[in-house]
């Protein structure tokens, strides 16, 4: 028997190789007790040989497991632990739960073999068990959890075997929950899933309403709504998903050279008792592909993604419809039963257990802004939760950031006015060119969960949609990390002439690492020097003798990156500008300005929502640490050279509002096509006469939060397709020429006077 363990043991040790998921690290307590989920030697032996590489000595007596056939065993055992417990208070029984999972993803009706080797729930003998491992060994996942104190559970009104028995089903329980946060519900054939939604109630009147409006047939319509659930329901294919895996793997790896990680242990313990969704920004196409690849790699359900019928390409889109991909036309306001059907196949998938993963502001950002939100998605899922809340619903915010995107040339182009190119199989394989390339560091941040209850569904003035997507796109900013390029853009960009001496740039990059850290704000790992090297390798700035500085076209790429971390820095940097150039006003003033033009501020970047109250401590605090970091200077006294890069960051966000009221005064009456493209063009040859080119401006997204916030204060009136200015807002150009210099407010004027829009 003891060589055939030690074959076995040996068998095991050569073929698992394995991943820890799970928030607690292994027990070396004298007295802790190790409980598998199933009571099999392999998962023993795999435990044997963690606890052995963490230096942890145990007996065989220190292993114990659940038995699915029977309690009994398993109680009896604890009873004697409660025991002991009960003789010895002042020790520590804990009782620590450990999964053992191989090829950790979700089981599928297809082959009988394929299923027997998959992880599932269903229960199977010994040998079927090692020849899983065997054949999916190097996909094994160990998942450790905090263990249950027996001190906690000892009542005296209590018996030892009530005590046990309670803690048998606390582990149980554990487990199931573990089971299906991690492998999801078992998925039933696709055809299946389809005829569900087919012949639903909603989907059935949706069908009948259709053919009535439409004057078709119902076995036409029919076959039409049959046609759209093909193309929306995704075809989840396990083996399919253990290929991607490693292609993933592979791919991230030739990209970037780290990725750093923050806050995914809340979600995994969140895991176990509601259900996800998965709310991300987006900034690229590697977004959908890096977060359920991260998921996967961590214990958790791979989520089944929202996509974009554009990727519903040959070839890839079939690939990633096995993957979990849900492919969804981009409009269908005018086509009810899409909507009814697409709609209905989210209930389902909720009810079922499965998490969701989709963007929140529609489409990718080009000006690394985070964008206003898309809230049909949104609506849809609340509405679908509703209507079958099988668990509780726990919307997941997630920023995502990088050192160099992917696709930044393409972004360039398409804000400089190209035309947005369109996916295809053969631009899919062209940009397979990238993995020769570096692209730097990636962060991801998991925020703060929302979970939804039925009381926030409630209409409380603002539409509950709306405010939900407001705080979701909110906390996305909240846990946002700073990249090393975000912070050297934040430099580079606020130097004249785009230039700086290296040692300087050092200097302030510390400046700023330190004004973040005191804010108890996040900035990424590593060393500046590295930052700086790496940057350089990239070609994202370039190195002289002594001095760091940007091309044109590097400026025009950094300020993606700059912008990333605009939200972090707005209220420093308008502090501080208030205090140089209204300094005779009075600190009651300043405050006063900044708390009115807070509400625009908050529009265009997504800052927290506070109340009237909270807005006056948030600027007091941030003017207490600038004070604290000597930044606060009178205008005879020179600015540390900080505050300076804080007022240039700025000083544009604050003429960019300015010059679409400008604009507005002018034209009186106009539509918000015409003003915001007016103003985009006015900011553009702003910028570009007194500093760079900025492409972000060609985004006309950038302006709409002001526009919005404008209408919500009622300083605009929209009719029919019009906005017309209903308040004059002459003190706001009084306050400008004060801000701002004078040459930069002629320039303005001029230009709308050559455009013909003066006198409007």
């Amino acid at each position: 028997m003891g060589i055939r363990l030690a074959l076995y043991r040996q068998l095991l040790k050569w073929s698992i190789r394995e991943r820890l998921s799970g928030n607690a690290q292994l027990c070396d307590d004298l007295k802790s007790v190790y409980v598998l989920e199933k009571p099999f030697v392999a998962d023993r032996l795999i435990l044997e040989l963690q606890l052995k590489k963490a230096g942890i000595a145990v007996s065989a007596q220190d292993i114990k497991a659940i038995d699915h056939k029977s309690n009994h065993r398993l109680q009896h055992e604890i009873e004697h632990l409660v025991a002991y417990q009960r003789q010895c208070p002042e020790r520590s029984i804990k009782l620590q739960p450990i999964m053992v999972l191989a090829g950790h993803l979700p089981s599928h009706q297809q082959s009988l073999l394929r299923s027997f080797l998959t992880e599932s729930w269903s229960h199977r003998g010994g040998w079927v068990r090692l020849l899983s491992l065997l054949l999916n060994g190097r996909s094994t996942l160990i998942r450790i959890d905090k263990p249950l104190n027996l001190r906690d559970l000892c009542k005296d009104e209590l018996s030892d075997a009530e005590i046990a028995r309670r803690a048998v089903w606390v582990l149980r329980t554990h487990f199931q929950r573990c089971r299906q946060a991690i492998l999801g519900p078992d998925l039933s054939h696709r055809r299946t899933l389809m005829n569900q939604v087919l012949h639903s109630t909603e989907v059935k009147q949706a069908i009948a309403e259709t053919a009535h409006k439409q004057g078709k047939s119902i076995a036409q319509t029919e076959k039409d709504a049959s046609t759209a659930v093909d193309a929306i329901v995704a075809d989840f294919s396990p083996a399919t998903a253990k290929l991607l895996n490693h292609a993933i793997h592979f791919l991230l790896n030739r990209l970037f050279s780290r990725i750093n990680l923050k806050g995914l242990d809340n979600i995994q313990q969140l895991a176990l008792t509601h259900t996800l969704v998965y709310l991300p920004c987006h900034r690229s196409h590697l977004d959908y592909i890096l977060l359920s690849w991260l998921l996967y790699r961590h214990g958790l359900m791979v989520p089944h993604v929202v996509a974009g019928d554009n990727l519903n390409i040959p070839v890839i889109g079939s690939i990633l419809r096995r993957g979990g991909a849900i492919f969804m036309r981009r409009r269908f306001k005018d086509d009810p039963l899409y909507g009814t059907i697409f709609k209905q196949y989210l209930t389902l998938m909720l009810h079922r257990g499965h998490s969701i993963e989709y963007f929140i502001e529609g489409g990718r950002s080009r000006s690394g802004r985070l964008l206003s939100t898309k809230n049909g998605l949104l609506s849809m899922t609340l509405n679908a939760w509703q209507e079958a809340p099988s668990k509780p619903l726990a919307l997941i915010p997630v920023a995502i950031s990088y050192d160099r995107l992917v696709e930044s040339q393409s972004y360039q182009k398409e804000l400089a006015g190209a035309e947005k190119s369109k996916e295809s199989l053969f631009s899919t394989l062209k940009s397979l060119s990238v993995i020769f390339q570096q692209y730097g560091e990636v962060h991801i941040g998991f925020g703060e969960a929302l979970k939804v209850n039925e009381e926030q569904l409630k209409n409380q003035g603002v539409p509950p949609v709306q405010k939900i997507g407001r705080q979701v796109i909110e906390r996305i900013n909240l846990s946002f990390l700073a990249t090393p390029m975000s912070l050297i853009a934040s430099i580079l960009l606020s130097s004249p002439h785009l230039q700086i001496r290296e040692t300087e740039l050092k200097e302030r990059l510390n400046d700023l690492i330190i004004w973040l850290d005191r804010n108890q704000l996040s900035f990424p790992p590593g060393s500046i020097d590295t930052w700086i090297d790496q940057a350089v390798l990239r070609e994202q700035v370039t190195r002289g003798i002594h001095a760091i500085s940007l091309t044109p076209e590097q400026a025009a790429e950094l300020t993606f990156y700059r912008n990333m971390i605009m939200h972090q820095l707005i209220l420093p940097g308008l502090i501080l500008l208030f205090y140089r150039r209204l300094h005779r006003s009075g600190t009651s003033t300043q405050t006063r300005l900044l708390r009115a033009i807070y509400p625009y501020l908050r529009a265009e970047l997504n800052l927290p929502d506070v109340d009237s109250q909270a807005d006056l401590n948030m600027i007091n605090a941030i003017r207490h640490q600038l004070k604290t970091q000597q930044m606060l200077k009178t205008e005879k006294e020179a600015l540390p050279p900080l505050a300076e890069h804080l007022i240039r960051l700025a000083e544009p966000v604050l003429l960019r509002q300015y010059l679409l009221i400008l604009v507005l005064t002018r034209l009186q009456k106009t539509t918000e096509l015409e003003l915001l493209e007016t103003t985009r063009e006015l900011a553009l040859h702003i910028h570009e006469h007194y500093g760079y080119a900025a492409p972000e401006y060609g985004d006309r997204r950038v302006f709409e939060g002001m526009t919005e916030q404008l209408l919500a204060q009622h300083i605009l009136r929209e009719d029919a397709e019009h906005l017309y200015l209903i308040r004059p807002l002459n003190n706001v150009l009084t306050l400008a020429e004060k801000l701002f210099p004078t040459s930069v407010i002629d320039r303005a004027n001029q230009w709308l006077i050559l455009k013909g829009v003066a006198g409007k």
